[in-house]
Order: structure tokens, then C-alpha cells, then sequence
């Protein structure tokens, strides 16, 4: 019995080790099932680099409902922004496992994204009481990504020189937050939660336990902050109604220094419309939109702009449109590489979008966009939440879609209209470089959605969920990203609606929750 019992111990070793061997290897690479971040990655682009299965060809076909789970009871309050999170390949007790995360107001859940079962909670208790218009209905969560490691180079060792040691593992009660626990680089990176009394935790991908004592990262409790972005050991969030009395504006807290030093861009009365938390650079810069109000140059503070700010937060640039800019309850921009530039779709004046340079926003009177489109709404309109993905197709061509939330009158263009869009929609625009020279061109729009989410592109497929409102139910849509064709609509499946929720992609799958707290998988089920 013995014997049997080490032969077993011996074989699952064995696999363990091989498993966490190659995990890094597939950390090397973009994993198709993960989507660790608010709008897939750090500029919010809402581009799902990995997937594989989900093409224009089959989505039609094999697209469908697969399972729904209630998660906990939906908040009396008004309804913050929240984002399912996607983990793949996870090792648990029960082996291998896909993970959906979501969060509540006290509760980070998470799910298996192929069955459809709880795997563990996490609840964040509080005894805060905060002031109407304060509390959120979900907490802000992101994913640390895994880290990347290239077995390819050597480090030089002098000739007979002993191997440095490896540091050994960190026993539970030294381990910090964000730092890795020691005994080599095989370790899950975590999950993050900022909760309302403003301390920020780190969670156990595959059990919920916690990791490290949790950090200080807001000042005071009930700050009502608006999401989580992650950018090379600093964790970004912003703060806008005032609450708790944490002043309007964005903040940063480095994971590696020794005392988690934050720092703050402050606003002032200005209130960053970062729903989603703000863009970030790869060179660490925030990238927000902000609301109205009396700009103020002394203290840094631009109204009605596209504002970027370092990871120290200090201001960087800016850029105010030559006119007035619509008006947005909240609208997220996405930052990304293109040649030898990083670029900013944002918005601009009077209802239309800007295609902007984050090296300078605005140029050198900060007025002046790299392109500016037609007014694409009204102006005068109110957009509720409006958001933007990018994607670059086989033919290296870019492609930026916007969702408006409001009615679209991009009709006087050469763009195919798909019928009338009095409440909203999805735009698709091709991004054209000509001797230097930059341009939206609008390709299609899609049918009418109430609320639509900022849409979601995973090879050569868009995914949009139109939110709906108290009157209309939620519908998921999937588009040809090329056309416009409508290749799945949800139709009457969802029967709540869905507000300001956000859609994650990954495995050929979509995830997000209606107004009930109800989690939904949509995508290709799996084959048996």
C-alpha cells in the first residue's frame, strides 16, 4: 500500500511539474483564454489577440447560449461599472480549470466558464455606510499578467563561478503584496480587489484566499473609485463624484516600492469620465476624457479634454477640442500602437471622434487632433457611456469601432447603414495613413442599440451587447468586423437588462451580467 501510494505520489508530481513547466512557456505567448484587464489590456482596446475558434465563417453556425448563474443580490444602488475577468488553464484540486471572475459590492465570485459552477466567493465585509450616489455594486477588480520569461537567453556566468542562489519561498506570513512569494518563477499571479474602506487586496487565482495583508491605496473610505488598469507594477484608478471625501481626480500606487508609495493627479472640480478606469500607455501615462467645468492651467486642470498624465502623476499634455465637446456621462478612450506611433481614439468636438498622438495630444496650440471625424451624434446630445476597440485585420489595416449611446446621424458618409440607430450603435471606421497624413474613414454602422457596451473584436468578429434599459431587455450581438453583418443576435435569451456592463472575450466565449446580477456565457460550446 505503501509503495502504491508513492508510485501515485511520485506520477502526480510529475505531472504538477511538467504542468507548471510549461505554463511558462504559455505565458510567453498571448493566452486565447485570458482577459485579465478592463477592455482586454492596459490601453483598452478591447482586442482579443488569442482567439482562434471565433471567425466571421462559423460564429453564425455554432454561436449560442450556453449557461447563466445568479450572483448574489443585485445592489439598491445606482449601478457602478463592472467586467467579468477571464483566467485559463488554472490548476486547482479538481485539475484544470477556466475561471470567470466577477465581482458584487462585497463579493468577488468565481466561476467555471465551461460548466457554469461556483469554484469558490470571497466576501469583503464593510461597515461603512456611504453617502447616496457613493456606493458601488461592484468592485473594481484586475489580473496581474503571468509573467514572461524567454528560455531562449543564457545569462553569461563566469567560468567556474558558483550559481546564484534562488531565494526560498516566502512563508504566508512574510509574503507581500504584488511581490512574488520566491522559490523560482512558477508562480499564478493574482487577483486584485480594491474594496470600499479603500484598501487594495490580492487574492489566490484558484481559492479566493488571500494572498498578502491587504495595502492602503485611497485615502479615505467609500470613494467611490472607478475601476482597475495595470501597467509595469503600478495599479491605476480614478475617483469623480467626491465621495467619502477623496478629491476628483486619478491615482497610482506602485507595487514595488518598499512602501507602496501612491501618488494623485487631482482635478479639482473637474470629474475624470473614467468609468473603466483610465487608458494606460506603455510608457505608463493615464489617458482619461474629461467633464465639464472651469479648466484651471495654474493647477494642470483641462475641462472638456483628452488629458494625459505620467505614472507619476503629473500632468503631460493635453488636448481641448476647437469647440465644445459633447456631453458624456462617461466615455473610456484606448491607446494603441501603430507603426512607429502610439495613437488615441477619443472624443472630439461637437459629437464627433478624434484620432489623437500620445506623444502630443493636441499638437503644439493642444487643439489640433491628428484627424478629426464628421459629428457622428447631435451635438448637444447626452451620451451615457460610449467606448471604443481597435483591431488590425489580416491585411494590416486598423480598424477603430466606437459604441454611441446615443442617436447616430453618421448618414451624409459613405458608410453602409444597417436601418436607423435613433438610440445608439456600433461605428466602424478604417484607420488610413497617407504620406503622414491620418483619417477615420467610416466603413459601417451597425443596427439600433439601446446602451450598447463598448464593443468587444476577436478575429474578424465583433461582439456588442446592446444594454437596453428598465423597458428593454439586453441583446448580444455578433458582427462581421469587416461588414457589419449581424452573424448572432441573442434575441429575447437575456430577459433583464444590462447596465453599464462590460463584455470579456476569451476561449470563444463572451461574458457579462445583466442588472439582476445574472453572469452569462455566450460562444461555441465545448465538444465532447
Amino acid at each position: 500500500m505503501d509503495v502504491q501510494k508513492k508510485i501515485l505520489g511520485w506520477t502526480i508530481g510529475a505531472c504538477c511539474a511538467g504542468a507548471f513547466l510549461f505554463a511558462p512557456a504559455a505565458a510567453a505567448q498571448e493566452q486565447s483564454g485570458d482577459w485579465r484587464l478592463t477592455g482586454a489590456d492596459a490601453g483598452q482596446t478591447g482586442w482579443q489577440k488569442g482567439e482562434i475558434d471565433l471567425t466571421p465563417e462559423n460564429t453564425g453556425a455554432k454561436f449560442k447560449f450556453l449557461w447563466k448563474i445568479k450572483l448574489g443580490q443585485p445592489s439598491k444602488e445606482a449601478r457602478s461599472f463592472s467586467e467579468p475577468l477571464l483566467a485559463g488553464r488554472l490548476i486547482n484540486a479538481q485539475g484544470f480549470k477556466d475561471i470567470v471572475y466577477w465581482s458584487s459590492a462585497d463579493t468577488l465570485y468565481a466561476v467555471d466558464s465551461e460548466l457554469g459552477s461556483m469554484v469558490w466567493t470571497k466576501e469583503f465585509k464593510s461597515s461603512s455606510r456611504p453617502a447616496p450616489g457613493c456606493a458601488v455594486s461592484s468592485l473594481p477588480i484586475l489580473m496581474e499578467p503571468p509573467m514572461v520569461i524567454n528560455f531562449n537567453a543564457r545569462r553569461r556566468r563566469v567560468p567556474g563561478a558558483a550559481r546564484p542562489p534562488e531565494a526560498p519561498p516566502a512563508a504566508p506570513n512574510e509574503r507581500r503584496l504584488g511581490v512574488a512569494p520566491g522559490g523560482g518563477y512558477f508562480r499564478l499571479k493574482g487577483i486584485y480587489v480594491l474594496t470600499p474602506d479603500g484598501m487594495l487586496h490580492e487574492q489566490v487565482m484558484t481559492t479566493g484566499a488571500d494572498f498578502a495583508p491587504p495595502v492602503k491605496f485611497l485615502p479615505a473610505a467609500d470613494a467611490s473609485a472607478s475601476g482597475l488598469n495595470f501597467e509595469d507594477k503600478m495599479i491605476y484608478t480614478a475617483t469623480g463624484h467626491g465621495c467619502g471625501g477623496v478629491p476628483n481626480g486619478l491615482w497610482a500606487i506602485n507595487l514595488a516600492s518598499p512602501d507602496y508609495t501612491v501618488a494623485s493627479y487631482p482635478s479639482r472640480q473637474v470629474r475624470p469620465l473614467a468609468l473603466s478606469g483610465p487608458a494606460i500607455t506603455p510608457d505608463g501615462n493615464s489617458i482619461v476624457v474629461t467633464g465639464a467645468g472651469t479648466s484651471d492651467s495654474s493647477s494642470g486642470v483641462y475641462a472638456g479634454s483628452v488629458v494625459s498624465v505620467t505614472k507619476d502623476m503629473k500632468l503631460a499634455d493635453w488636448y481641448t477640442p476647437a469647440g465644445r465637446m459633447a456631453s458624456y456621462e462617461s466615455v473610456s478612450p484606448a491607446t494603441f500602437a501603430y507603426k512607429e506611433k502610439q495613437l488615441v481614439v477619443a472624443p472630439g468636438k461637437d459629437g464627433s471622434l478624434a484620432l489623437l498622438d500620445a506623444a502630443s495630444l493636441g499638437g503644439a496650440d493642444h487643439h489640433t487632433p491628428l484627424f478629426e471625424t464628421p459629428p457622428v451624434a447631435k451635438p448637444g446630445e447626452k451620451h451615457g457611456w460610449d467606448g471604443f476597440a481597435i483591431w488590425q485585420d489580416k491585411e494590416g489595416t486598423f480598424w477603430a469601432f466606437a459604441s454611441i449611446s446615443t442617436g447616430i446621424t453618421l448618414h451624409d458618409s459613405a458608410a453602409k447603414l444597417n436601418g436607423p440607430t435613433a438610440h445608439g450603435g456600433v461605428v466602424a471606421f478604417k484607420i488610413a495613413e497617407t504620406d503622414g497624413q491620418f483619417a477615420l474613414n467610416p466603413v459601417w454602422v451597425s443596427e439600433d442599440m439601446v446602451n450598447p457596451a463598448p464593443p468587444r473584436i476577436a478575429n474578424g468578429v465583433v461582439i456588442a451587447l446592446s444594454g437596453g434599459n428598465p423597458s428593454t431587455h439586453a441583446r448580444l450581438f455578433v458582427l462581421n468586423a469587416a461588414t457589419g453583418a449581424e452573424l448572432y443576435s441573442s434575441k429575447d435569451e437575456i430577459p433583464s437588462y444590462a447596465d453599464r456592463s462590460g463584455v470579456s472575450v476569451g476561449d470563444s466565449h463572451a461574458f457579462f451580467t445583466d442588472h439582476d446580477n445574472v453572469l452569462y456565457s455566450f460562444g461555441l460550446g465545448l465538444e465532447h
